[in-house]
């Protein structure tokens, strides 16, 4: 196997399938990434059972062949090759990775022995622009649980009835639900899907590629996404999630509309003082046309940011987490941001006044 292509082709596509590369392989094959260089592709494989990916990029073959080389190795050997073009072949047992005078070999194990990525029998399917499904998953897949005694919470749930989709993501103290319109009706259904998966999906979709659309097909234990030289199989998280509608805030008894920058540069400085606290914990108080923004801590001091905002309700002060408060201003795509709120008890509700789709949903800090 001989080929040579763009290094920033190859690191791209690498650091997509690197994610399916076992962490604690069972046996040394499930670290490597298949390669196989044929015709003017090369295809990329990784497989830990759980997930699978198949990527394919354009390049220029010699000899075509395959071979199967530590993922982890092979990876970080591109990246930091000097030209921005890569010469690689597989001489023997070793894959020669060669660019700008610079040149590794590095052991390679045998093609035949790698579990090759197959495509599970599925029963339903769908299509969704690819970047709508991004913003889908950049808006939800934050709020999953990062390790739970229950793993439903680790995934992100898709909802589909008729011709609308709803990405739900919950670590039980914060929820994030974002909808979209589909261009057709479907099957309705509704499964769990790992947010590792998620992730690396969301990595591997061109946002500018605005007319592209993804395959995802499913059945009770198994799902796939197909698009472009993409194409990824996962398995789904077991069990049912809970009913998500029962979290949101129905009705408020303070909304606050404000400035969606001045309000996230105001959080991420108190922010800092936050760090020292137990639970990095943030005082809001609504009141006088303005939002104080504070954090204290008994080592070392306190920090305090007033913004204006527009305030129709009872004045309220309430307590976060401020990682959750900072987690959602990242993903906003409005001016301003809306906050409903009934009590500092109460779950306070965070959304865009012009996209009625996406709600945030964050448990306060009993202080």
């Amino acid at each position: 196997m001989k080929f040579s292509c763009y290094k920033s082709d190859l690191n791209e596509a690498l650091q997509f399938v690197i994610r399916a590369v076992a962490v604690k392989p069972m046996t040394p094959i499930l670290a490597g990434i298949y390669l196989k260089a044929e015709g003017s592709m090369l295809e990329l494989q990784a497989n830990n059972f759980s997930t699978g990916i198949i990527t394919r990029i354009p390049v220029n073959t010699e000899e075509r062949g395959e071979t199967v080389v530590s993922g982890k190795r092979f990876q970080e050997f591109v990246r930091n090759m000097p030209d921005d073009t890569i010469t690689i072949s597989d001489e023997g047992n070793t894959l020669m990775i060669e660019s700008g005078g610079a040149s590794v070999g590095l052991l390679t194990m045998a093609a035949e022995d790698f579990p090759k990525v197959k495509t599970p029998e599925t029963e339903n399917s769908f299509k969704i622009r690819t970047t709508t499904l991004k913003s889908l998953i950049r808006k939800t897949v934050f709020a999953v649980a990062k390790e739970d005694s229950r793993p439903i919470f680790t995934g992100c749930c898709f909802e589909v009835k008729g011709n609308k989709i709803s990405l739900v993501a919950t670590n039980t103290h914060r929820l994030a639900l974002a909808k979209e319109l589909l261009n057709e009706e479907y099957a309705d259904c509704s499964f769990v899907v790992p947010a590792e998966t998620l992730r690396g999906l969301m990595y591997r979709i061109d946002p500018n590629d605005i007319e592209n659309y993804v395959t995802i097909n499913y059945s009770a234990r198994y799902l796939t996404f197909t698009f472009d030289n993409v194409f990824v199989t996962s398995r789904l998280i077991e069990g049912i999630f809970p009913p998500y509608d029962r979290v949101i805030p129905a009705d408020s008894a303070t909304q606050v509309i404000v400035d969606a920058d001045d309000f996230k540069q105001a959080v991420e400085f108190v922010a800092l003082m936050s760090k020292e606290t137990e639970y990095n914990t943030v005082k809001f108080f609504f009141a006088d046309g303005s939002i104080e923004i504070s954090s204290t801590s008994p080592e070392i001091g306190d920090a305090t940011k007033n913004v204006d905002a527009k305030i129709d309700g009872a004045d309220l002060e309430i307590s976060f987490n401020v990682n959750y408060i900072v987690d959602v201003l990242k993903v906003l795509e409005s001016d301003r941001l809306l906050i409903e709120l009934n009590d500092r008890f109460s779950p306070a509700k965070f959304s865009e006044p012009e996209n009625p789709l996406y709600v945030y949903v964050a448990t306060p800090v009993r202080t």
